[in-house]
């Protein structure tokens, strides 16, 4: 049996998601999260000062949640065969007062978990000349 691979080998950086209704109605969320190694498992953070200028700050834990969960769901879904050892930290994020709610940050958790994966994937993995892969680090 092999050992299964880490997630993420190195920092991943920058991840940003952002989801906006079409025609001024949907689910509107905009987050930037890193996903950096860790020891084990998973670790979600929360930036000092992300959302800090929201009017209802009664929100934010529940935003916050959600997008953790959205990383949650995604690492475990989506990744077979990979053992989770990450730090994410969530360092910024936009909302709208009327179209953000749960859902949307639960996707944008989703969504950048995914863009991460993609990431790291296409970074460690030899182009097919032999050469490391064109993708950005």
């Amino acid at each position: 049996m092999t050992e299964p691979v880490r997630f993420p080998v190195r920092p991943v950086r920058a991840v940003r998601y952002r989801k906006h209704g079409v025609g001024g109605c949907g689910p509107f969320v905009d987050v930037t999260l890193d996903f950096e190694p860790a020891e084990d498992g998973v670790v979600f953070e929360v930036a000092p000062g992300v959302l800090a200028d929201w009017d209802w700050p009664e929100d934010l834990p529940v935003f916050f949640a959600a997008c953790e969960h959205g990383v949650r769901d995604e690492l475990s879904a989506a990744a077979p065969g990979t053992r989770p050892a990450v730090r994410v930290v969530l360092t910024g994020a936009r909302a709208h007062a009327v179209d953000s709610s749960e859902y949307a940050f639960l996707l944008g958790g989703r969504h950048a978990t995914r863009e991460a994966l993609a990431r790291a994937v296409a970074r460690d993995t030899p182009a097919p000349d032999g050469g490391q892969s064109s993708a950005p680090r």
